[in-house]
């Protein structure tokens, strides 16, 4: 997987990050930290943010469109300021420009996504080879970033649990084609957690073997693949709840609510259907996209 980074060995480069979507998502026992353990199937999907990255004697961080308020308070500016404390010999300066293409606020994971390209950009600007070790060494400084930046180090198919900082890949082909819809719709997602309360103190011991066993069945169950969020934002954004509806009734084999929302996305046999799909779907500009298995791909 990490031979992506062979060719990059010219400066300056560009990458295309991912997004990810959530197959299931559990809110479990709120820990003593704050957060609260989750359970997850994270699917890496290829719509994509750029990141333009090259050697500069400071850190610079642009975004364009701007998320933040100031750079510095940008998650790939918080990545870059953690690998050079974590490296103190290697070099800190760099210039990343962030084209932003995924929505933010969806639940598709782009800021996570954008920070664990740049914690890799900063290793390979600094010619150490991107390999397990590596990525075991960045996986504490990508969990400072964020809940679900780890998973994006590696990106592909992983069970997730803990509070996002526990990454288990797993060697399995995802097999459908995934229509998501990004109405625009900002949902709080501290206020999500607050209205929903938990569903369990402990995670589902057969996750996996359910995400394998719909694979070799070609079906989705909604009774296991439930994301608990939904009944704590449908009834604030009804909206929502009729885009879930709407591409049920477009014959996809599963819909559901991506993190806390606002996106919903659909799983189809194939492109094509996912394609006849986002025709009947045009009013609310649907993204059809394919899993991926690398966490960010040279352009």
């Amino acid at each position: 997987m990490y031979d992506i980074c062979s060719d990059m060995s010219f400066l300056p480069f560009s990458v295309s990050t991912c997004a990810k979507i959530n197959l299931g998502l559990r809110v479990l026992r709120r820990r003593p930290d704050g957060y609260h353990d989750i359970e997850s199937i994270f699917v890496a999907i290829d719509l994509a943010d750029i990141l333009h990255v090259e050697p500069n004697p400071a850190l610079v961080v642009e975004c364009r469109p701007e998320v933040t308020l100031a750079p510095e308070q940008n998650i790939v500016h918080k990545a870059c300021r953690l690998y050079g404390q974590h490296f103190p010999d290697d070099n800190s300066g760099a210039k990343i420009t962030v084209e932003k293409r995924i929505p933010t606020g969806a639940g598709l994971g782009g800021g996570s996504g954008d920070a664990a390209a740049a914690l890799l950009a900063m290793a390979r600007l600094n010619d150490r080879e991107i390999n397990e070790t590596l990525l075991r060494e960045l996986e504490p400084l990508a969990a400072e970033c964020g809940s679900d930046v780890p998973f994006f180090l590696r990106g592909g198919v992983a069970l997730v649990t803990g509070r996002g900082e526990h990454v288990a890949p797993l060697n399995i082909t995802f097999p459908w084609t995934v229509l998501v819809v990004c109405p625009g719709i900002h949902v709080n997602t501290a206020a999500a957690y607050s209205t929903l309360g938990i569903t369990s103190e402990y995670p589902s011991p057969n996750l996996s073997d359910a995400f394998t066993y719909a694979i070799d069945n070609n079906t989705v169950s909604a009774d296991i693949f439930t994301n608990d969020f939904e009944r704590a934002v449908f009834p604030q954004q009804p909206f929502l709840a009729e885009i879930k509806r709407r591409i049920q009734e477009t014959g996809a084999l599963f819909a559901s609510m991506s993190g806390s929302g606002s996106s919903v996305y659909g799983l189809f046999e194939n492109e094509a259907n996912a394609a006849l799909a986002a025709e009947q779907l045009a009013d609310l500009r649907p993204y059809i996209c394919a899993p991926v298995t690398a966490p960010f791909r040279p352009l």
